[in-house]
């Protein structure tokens, strides 16, 4: 009886997968912009605000209670800051501090389109 649970849910998971692919024509590799559809995964700011808001606010000024506790860096002005795009990149990737490194969560071209996100503030 757990193994027919298992198999059923398991049967059930893959019917999604299986819809939501070929029926929602974003996720079948539609053409759009990178400002539209990165990785399938959302524009830029959605990247960024599911990823990164919580501690660095919408804003970028990490006035977040959270970011104010965890003493998060304020990313408005990095162009003027003097930070790279490929500096941003290995910061998101690997890491600062308290801040978690995202190269597990998400995907290069993610990383990089968050980046340029963050030069934009």
């Amino acid at each position: 009886m757990r193994n027919f649970l298992k198999l059923t849910v398991f049967s059930a998971f893959l019917a999604t997968g299986f819809v939501v692919f070929f029926i929602n024509p974003t996720a079948a590799g539609s053409a759009s912009t990178v400002e539209n559809n990165v990785d399938n995964a959302g524009s830029p700011r959605t990247l960024y605000v599911q990823n990164c808001a919580t501690c660095h606010g919408s804003n970028g000024k990490a006035q977040t209670a959270r970011g104010r506790k965890l003493e998060a860096d304020d990313l408005t002005g990095s162009e003027a800051k003097g930070l790279s795009t490929a500096r941003v990149i290995r910061l998101i990737s690997n890491g600062k501090g308290k801040m978690p490194a995202f190269r597990r969560k998400l995907t290069g071209a993610q990383i990089e389109s968050i980046a340029g996100y963050i030069r934009s503030l």
